[in-house]
């Protein structure tokens, strides 16, 4: 399908200027309505009045909402603009900039890091000792749900967090902007690896920066919110970027980095295994056409057998393992944030999948009289997700192992796998205990880059998604996800029955009998939707 015909240039700069007043706008706001260093006793919902006797001020939240609807829509207008990806390099500065000077909003977690940070300066291991022991006033900042939590984070975000808190002494303002500062270098790499690897796989650049950098979830979670998750991305973009450039040990080293922030960069590995593998089976293919010119020959060693599969997966766990080795001995805080699912899965919202089947089976519980069924569900139910998920990515790995429809295109499968390594980390963010707006984020670049890059109905869904995410916390971070459980249980209940009718199709459509045949495709034949 053919896109629109592109806006008028005196349009693109209404809309990038729009889109600049309501960041600014929302920057100001957020002084009232975003999450200040005094808790609120009470939750800052939207309305007329100037300052709730709870804490924090109604009208400015309000404001916030329309703000932030502002910049969302400057940024729809901005989708089919004919311009380059400096110019969206350009748009997006002025677009976060003012964000750096806001408040942190939609979330209170730039205060846990900054606390965890000190708390470790102070000679306890963040892993085994809540903030609650922290002797400093920066405690007092910290989200009740986390105060008895040890961190979930690695080593290297820790590191980052510690030294921050060095440095600003007893000024948590000047914590708190070093640590955004941390993830606004993140939010710049994600911007060079993502028009990197759009141009390496030969996908419209501007395009996917429009959707995976431009978009406002950034701005709201990566630069005001602060969040980890930002370094965390742009670890895994750019050691991906790497590897497409044939760095296989760079990137493997990369990614381990990437990890000791936060863990669910493991989950690229092994599709940069999968690109090792494939370079390994090019080259040698190289190296048989220039022996004995066979084209069939040639042909037949382009596609990895599982011996070149198995030691490329070898080679990329001891690679990565080494950093993660070396860290663990040089910080003494053991192996403890290697549990993903642990700390964050003491959040309870329908938001998640798995939890949100819990909460409906403690539905059930409640009207049979037996209450205690909830928290058995909800248990048992991430259980199950976790086994699932596992599962999931190891067929979705196989599937994007094995060859596409596209069989001769080097740049399409090179594309299925950072395809599939987005689609891993989509199973991850459905299947997790928790989920929250920004975990999207972990996904979307990469899909960007590669689904996205070729279907404009697949960009389409994405953008969607972030931009209903963008309004899922209030400004001051409260997650809209805890009072619409009425609502949202039976969404996500609806969810299950569509992915499992379409997971039992698919499965329909698997080749069982060639499934460990690497030069086959996962699917006998199309498989109907």
């Amino acid at each position: 399908m053919a896109d629109p015909s592109p806006r008028h240039v005196g349009s693109v700069g209404v809309w990038r200027f729009a889109g600049l007043a309501a960041s600014l706008v929302l920057a100001g706001a957020s002084w009232g309505a975003g999450s200040r260093p005094t808790l609120n006793t009470g939750v800052v919902w939207p309305g007329p009045q100037w300052w709730s006797e709870t804490g924090g001020s109604p009208l400015l939240a309000a404001v916030a909402v329309v703000a932030m609807a502002g910049l969302v829509l400057a940024w729809w207008q901005l989708r089919d603009a004919a311009v380059s990806v400096r110019w969206w390099w350009t748009t997006v500065t002025l677009w976060f900039v003012p964000l750096v000077a806001s408040v942190p909003l939609y979330s209170r977690d730039l205060y846990s890091y900054a606390a965890q940070g000190a708390l470790w300066a102070q000679g306890e291991n963040p892993y085994e000792t809540g903030v609650r022991d922290l002797a400093s006033s920066w405690r007092d900042s910290t989200a009740p749900t986390w105060l008895d939590t040890p961190t979930p984070y690695g080593p290297v975000f820790l590191l980052l967090s510690r030294g921050v808190a060095a440095v600003a002494g007893d000024h948590l303002w000047v914590a708190l902007l070093l640590l955004r500062l941390v993830a606004v270098v993140g939010v710049v790499v994600i911007a060079w690896a993502v028009a990197d690897l759009a141009r390496t796989l030969r996908v419209d650049a501007a395009r996917a920066t429009w959707l995976a950098v431009a978009c406002p979830l950034v701005g709201a979670h990566f630069v005001s919110g602060g969040h980890n998750d930002a370094v965390m991305v742009a670890g895994v973009l750019s050691g991906v970027a790497v590897a497409l450039r044939g760095r296989f040990v760079a990137a493997c080293l990369v990614i381990a980095l990437a990890a000791m922030v936060k863990v669910t960069a493991v989950v690229a590995l092994p599709f940069v295994a999968l690109l090792w593998a494939h370079a390994a089976a090019r080259s040698s293919a190289s190296a048989a056409l220039h022996d004995a010119p066979d084209a069939g020959t040639a042909r037949a060693a382009i596609v990895p057998g599982w011996p070149g599969v198995v030691r490329a997966v070898a080679v990329t766990v001891v690679t990565a393992a080494v950093p993660v080795v070396l860290l663990t001995l040089v910080t003494g805080l053991g192996l403890r944030w290697l549990n993903p699912g642990a700390t964050p899965g003491r959040n309870e919202q329908w938001t998640s999948l798995p939890t949100s089947l819990g909460m409906a089976w403690g539905a059930v519980g409640h009207l049979l009289g037996h209450e205690a069924w909830r928290a058995q569900g909800i248990t048992l139910a991430r259980t199950i997700a976790l086994v699932v998920m596992a599962v999931v990515l190891v067929l979705l790995w196989l599937a994007t192992a094995k060859p596409g429809p596209d069989r001769s295109a080097r740049d399409a499968g090179r594309r299925r796998v950072v395809a599939g390594n987005g689609w891993a980390m989509v199973v991850v963010v459905a299947l997790a205990p928790a989920f929250l707006g920004w975990y999207f984020l972990w996904a979307l670049p990469l899909l960007a880059v590669s689904a996205a890059g070729t279907s404009r109905r697949a960009g389409s869904v994405l953008a969607g998604l972030a931009t209903a995410l963008c309004f899922a916390q209030l400004p001051d971070g409260y997650s809209l996800g805890l009072t619409t459980t009425a609502v949202g249980v039976p969404l996500m209940l609806v969810v299950t029955v569509v992915l499992l009718r379409r997971a039992v199709r698919w499965l329909r459509g698997v080749d069982g009998r060639h499934l460990r045949d690497l030069s086959r495709p996962m699917l006998s034949g199309p498989v109907r939707h």
